[in-house]
């Protein structure tokens, strides 16, 4: 049982990983009772304090800065503590891998999108789909919604669960932890929303940053479901054309692997904004949304199972060379 222990405590950021990715497949905690949500309270508040009209951009950089800093360092203060008096630290990590971590939760929206415009319930597919999404539902076509639907889900996935396991595979905890603060502020104050465009800078650019190698990695991943060599230069040409290079290649990858159409006309708080087409020419059906959750559940066992290889390959290599 010590050996036992030992190596999992040797180990402990693979059995954070594996413990809590399978577990967040499966559940996920209440909006009400995740600490996540008490953070995207904060930022909504700090913001209808400082972004005011009157103050000087300089002042909403600052502020915007210092937010972060408000919410990040005391939080990491009382995780160091924690490290001291917790008998098995893991527990700690996995516990904050699962707060982080989102999956179960988004699933059950885009699948009750998914039931929704099969029963032809197509205000009710806008609404479910608009708790995810900036953009305006409410104008959207059939084709829109699936477009829209699919668009989110690689999307949001990619920033709250992909996203979350490279950090913390990169850096640890207290670099998974920075990055989602970012994220949640970068994603309350939307810089689609011209209210934010101050405030919103900082946040916006470190999040641009830290999302850029999950989406070079996410791309590589789904050119594996298609003909990952040929279709390269349309890939490059798509992601150039769209507003961020790193997740234009994402959803140009992941169409052109799906046989679908992405991008087109959108709204945003009743501004309209015309993006480029991505993947070929072949509009969504309601099917594909469906099919497009399972292609990034394969993705994600597809990491966890790189993951698994590049942790014990040296150990199994290292057996093999002592059996010779």
């Amino acid at each position: 049982m010590t050996d036992i222990i030992g190596f999992i405590g040797q180990h402990s950021m693979y059995f954070s990983i594996l413990c809590v990715a399978l577990l967040s497949f499966f559940v996920s905690l209440p909006k009400d009772l995740n600490p996540l949500s008490a953070i995207e309270l904060i930022f909504q508040q700090i913001a209808k304090k400082v972004n005011l009209e009157e103050r000087n951009d300089g002042y909403k950089r600052l502020a915007s800065l210092l937010s972060i800093s408000l919410i990040y360092f005391p939080i990491i203060l009382i995780i160091s503590q924690l490290y001291n008096i917790i008998y098995q630290p893991i527990t700690i990590d996995i516990l904050l891998l699962f707060i982080m971590l989102s999956w179960h939760d988004k699933k059950l929206v885009y699948q009750q999108v998914s039931d929704a415009i099969k029963q032809n319930k197509l205000a009710e597919a806008k609404f479910r789909l608009s708790t995810l999404t900036a953009r305006e539902t409410k104008p959207l076509s059939l084709m829109g919604i699936n477009k829209a639907t699919i668009e989110s889900m690689v999307l949001q996935l990619s920033a709250s669960w992909f996203a979350v396991i490279f950090w913390y595979m990169a850096i640890g905890i207290y670099g998974a932890i920075f990055y989602r603060i970012v994220q949640i502020c970068a994603q309350q104050w939307n810089a689609k929303n011209p209210h934010f465009k101050t405030i919103t800078a900082i946040p916006s650019l470190l999040y641009t940053v830290m999302i850029f190698p999950v989406h070079l990695l996410m791309s590589l991943t789904f050119s594996l479901y298609d003909k990952p060599i040929k279709n390269i230069p349309l890939k490059f040409k798509q992601g150039l054309l769209w507003h961020h290079f790193s997740s234009g290649l994402m959803l140009s990858t992941f169409a052109i692997s799906m046989q679908l159409e992405l991008g087109g006309v959108r709204l945003y708080q009743d501004q309209k904004m015309t993006y480029p087409p991505l993947g070929n020419d072949k509009a969504p059906d309601v099917d594909k949304i469906i099919l497009s959750l399972q292609r990034l559940s394969m993705s994600a066992w597809f990491w966890l199972i790189c993951f698994t290889a590049y942790t014990f390959f040296p150990l199994l290599n290292e057996f093999m060379q002592f059996k010779h």
